[in-house]
């Protein structure tokens, strides 16, 4: 199915708006929790609150949105994320910011499973490679944007304007979902190539079901390990940095690197030629070793250039995680909406203790730097499970013949 550009613009287009206001959000907070004096241990906290209402909610309002219009819980969705976002820069203390940041979570559980399912109905089947990849681009573009924008206007006279830039951006979105009523395609006007012969098609392969369940349990843990180390560098690293010393500008490039080494990462994985790594190990395993030496780097040293290549090769690994849990969950399979809730769920916890975790570490004995360190062991005990179930599904094979 081909879009239109105006279209394109109104399907994935509330992704990257809704992401932008999203991870504005969770930046300035975490510089704001510094600005009022909290400790990174609570910072984990409201982190794992919130993450932990979108991991409860996400499954009952993406079922709800099966019952009603999808649309009317989209704009609630916006809606709450613009209310809390202005509510934020209300709040003077920990109890403030507690009884405010779950909505949060909420807002993220009626946007994202009712996007998803909306955005299938719009796209019709198509191409399944070409849709990840566009899907990945926008909301990566969006995370990419949030926090350097708010890292930017972030200032201690003034630490309340990304906040307001989030509100705007959630309704922006609301817009957006709105504009797409005018812009729905004719029917009669889309073109859907069936061809399965197509010698240009990145999906020539059809390894069998044990095979694709395999790679997926290998993608889902090396996906969970990613987002628990993100979740470290997007939730604290903005209050570990501001506590370091360094610039909040300075931690917005950093986040700008990894954000658009991350996109561009997406369009390669988005190409027929990226489909010589699926279903290959040697390519996740690289990816992932080649992190931890990045986590390493960042929590035993602080040079701005070093952090630099570290953040930036973090956001290829984050890419490849991310695009093979999606891929190999989408590949092929019947229950697509229940593997997609699977990839939601695991990443969601990964977002919950990274940050929560990572905060109990700051604030203990090992230092600010210690949470990086985390994420790199975090990884290496990832890279340990996945050859153990590599291992039983080889001998498991073995045995079958």
């Amino acid at each position: 199915m081909r879009l239109k550009p105006i279209q394109l613009l109104t399907v994935y287009l509330p992704v990257l708006l809704i992401d932008f206001a999203f991870s504005s959000v969770l930046t300035n907070t975490s510089f704001y929790t510094s600005y009022l004096g909290l400790s990174t241990t609570f910072l984990g906290v409201l982190m794992a609150v919130s993450t932990g209402c979108f991991a409860l909610l996400a499954i009952p309002l993406g079922r709800l949105s099966d019952r009603i219009e999808r649309r009317y819980i989209l704009y609630a969705g916006c809606l709450i994320l613009s209310v809390v976002s202005v509510a934020l820069a209300l709040c003077r203390n920990s109890g403030h910011l507690m009884s405010v940041f779950p909505g949060i979570g909420i807002s993220m559980a009626l946007f994202f499973p009712a996007y998803e399912a909306w955005l299938a109905e719009q796209e019709g089947e198509g191409e399944l490679i070409h849709r990840i990849m566009l899907f990945n681009l926008f909301w990566s573009i969006g995370m990419t944007l949030g926090p350097a924008f708010s890292s930017y206007l972030y200032g201690e006279a003034n630490p309340f304007k990304p906040f307001y830039l989030a509100g705007i951006f959630a309704i922006l979105t609301l817009v957006t979902i709105w504009a797409s009523r005018i812009s729905k395609p004719d029917p009669s006007s889309i073109s859907v190539h069936t061809d399965e012969s197509d010698p240009e098609s990145p999906e020539i392969l059809y390894p069998s079901l044990p095979v694709r369940m395999t790679y997926l349990h290998l993608a889902r843990c090396a996906n969970f390990v990613s987002w628990f180390s993100l979740g470290v560098l997007r939730q604290l690293a903005p209050k570990l940095t501001l506590e370091m010393g360094i610039r909040p500008a300075i931690y917005g490039n950093l986040m700008l690197i990894l954000g658009g080494v991350q996109t561009l990462a997406f369009v390669v994985l988005g190409t027929g030629y990226s489909t010589r790594w699926h279903y290959r190990f040697s390519p996740l395993l690289i990816v992932q070793v080649l992190a931890i030496l990045s986590f390493l780097g960042i929590g035993l040293f602080q040079h701005i250039i070093l952090w630099a290549i570290a953040f930036a090769v973090i956001g290829v690994s984050v890419a490849f995680t991310y695009f093979s849990s999606l891929y190999y969950g989408l590949d092929r399979h019947a229950d697509k909406g229940n593997k997609s809730g699977w990839h939601e769920a695991i990443l969601g916890v990964g977002i919950l203790l990274g940050p929560f975790l990572g905060g109990i570490s700051a604030d203990s004995q090992l230092g600010v730097q210690s949470p990086y360190l985390l994420c790199a062991v975090a990884i290496g005990i990832a890279i340990l499970i996945e050859i153990l179930i590599l291992l039983k599904s080889c001998r498991h094979q073995a045995d079958s013949r």
